[in-house]
């Protein structure tokens, strides 16, 4: 597991809240304390959706762009939040052709909080295994991917 720094606090909001860089990746959950506390859970309700929409969607998960326009609501311009924690999961395209079969998904853990905004790299087994290869594989990869959507960071 490896934890940054994010250098460009600022910038990296409004590509979280702003735009759609991270869009594609699984929604798994979050936590912001603003004007209240709020608790968000990345499990879709499958019973709200209707056949068709059920049909349309690729797996039965929730994206971050569908739940960034809420957040986007929760954090307002201008104003800090005390907190905010939120945990995504990296979308395949990103992986450049990583494939594993005992990790479930590859986590970017964020937390920002006292004006530090750290973002941790983290896998999801689907059993347990010793094997620190998908681990290690995400270790070296997590910082490409931050590069590659343009993320400034510190070690």
């Amino acid at each position: 597991m490896i934890t940054l720094k994010a250098a460009n606090i600022k910038a990296f909001m409004n590509r979280l809240l702003l735009q759609p860089t991270f869009d594609q990746w699984e929604f798994q959950g979050a936590e912001v304390i603003a004007l209240t506390q709020y608790s968000i859970s990345g499990t879709l309700n499958t019973r709200y959706l209707t056949e068709e929409e059920k049909s349309a969607r690729e797996a039965p998960v929730m994206k971050y762009g569908e739940i960034r326009p809420i957040l986007t609501s929760i954090i307002k311009a201008g104003r800090t939040p005390s907190l905010i924690k939120m945990v995504l999961a990296c979308p395949p395209s990103l992986l450049e052709g990583h494939v594993s079969v005992a990790a479930n998904s590859y986590l970017m853990t964020l937390h920002f909080q006292d004006g530090v905004l750290k973002l941790t790299g983290g896998i999801s087994m689907r059993t347990f295994s010793m094997d620190r290869t998908d681990a290690q594989f995400w270790d070296a990869h997590f910082p490409k991917v931050l590069s590659q959507l343009q993320i400034e960071f510190e070690v």
